[in-house]
């Protein structure tokens, strides 16, 4: 029986901002599950605290909001006891490369089976527009009014350089090549990393959907790109650095790496998940202690 989108809908009315790329991002979550046929009770998602995590009430699935930085390290947590889940770790630029950088960096590296979001709007905007890594050095913010003095941080070649097994970056405001592509990390055997570029018309105003349909550029329209290929990958992102266009696609995508479970020898051949492997133990007797 087909879902209907719906199924992912609640009551609850999103607080974001007028123009907020956050909505085309949950409609594109929402229609990728559906078209992979996949059941708000098949999906977890963790999601952090900023503007994305206060769209957490607004999916219908199972979900949890924890502390700032640590959606992708709650997602790991999922993922791990039970894989019949679709796990998603929905995060911003700030928590991510800030708090969240380390657990970032760990399940690149050890593969899990999930896909992470980052909603990058290049601010913290949920405590009114300061400055995070991405944001451009110079740029007013509202704590910042005469500029941020600090460089920012390339992390599209940060993330690249870990040597993801699925890396691909995408625009908020085109909710329908978004879809495709988190359908293709969701299928992805392993740890896929989404960076959205996302729009955010009260504290970044500078880059208007005008802006971007000028400076967005899709791999799929590139002659002879092959995202499987490392070093065209690293070539695509100089140029991006080097023009300031921006590239969305899948950029770079492995499929020969195992993932942690599959490097797992203590799990090999075992079907049942962790959460299944629970039982009550009576630990009364630990509790008890004599008097010598």
């Amino acid at each position: 029986m087909a879902l209907d989108i719906k199924e992912y809908n609640t009551t609850v009315q999103p607080t974001w901002c007028a123009g907020c790329g956050n909505f085309a991002i949950h409609v594109a979550l929402k229609k990728s599950l559906i078209e992979l046929n996949i059941s708000p009770s098949e999906t977890f998602i963790s999601f952090d605290i900023g503007c994305n995590g206060n769209g957490a009430d607004t999916v219908g699935t199972y979900g949890f909001k924890g502390l700032h930085g640590r959606s992708i390290a709650l997602a790991t947590g999922a993922h791990l006891a039970n894989r019949k889940f679709t796990v998603f770790a929905d995060i911003g630029d700030g928590g991510c490369f800030h708090e969240g950088v380390d657990h970032l960096i760990n399940a690149i590296k050890s593969n899990y089976d999930m896909t992470i979001l980052i909603h990058n709007n290049q601010n913290f905007a949920l405590t009114t527009g300061q400055a995070t890594v991405t944001t451009p050095k110079g740029k007013k913010m509202y704590a910042q009014p005469h500029g941020s003095p600090e460089r920012n941080l390339d992390i599209d070649n940060f993330i690249l350089n870990l040597h993801p097994t699925f890396f691909a970056k995408a625009y908020s405001g085109d909710p329908i090549q978004l879809t495709e592509i988190i359908k293709e990390a969701v299928k992805h055997k392993g740890c896929s990393v989404i960076n959205i570029s996302q729009s955010c018309p009260t504290y970044n105003k500078e880059m208007t959907p005008q802006w971007f349909n000028e400076n967005i550029l899709k791999t799929n329209t590139i002659t002879e790109y092959d995202n499987q290929s490392f070093d065209q990958a690293k070539e695509l992102l100089n140029t991006a650095n080097t023009t300031k266009k921006i590239y969305t696609g899948i950029i770079y995508q492995d499929t020969t790496i195992p993932t942690f479970y599959d490097n797992l020898e203590s799990r090999k051949g075992i079907l049942s998940e962790l959460t299944e492997e629970v039982k009550e133990y009576n630990i009364k007797n630990l509790l008890k202690y004599t008097n010598s």
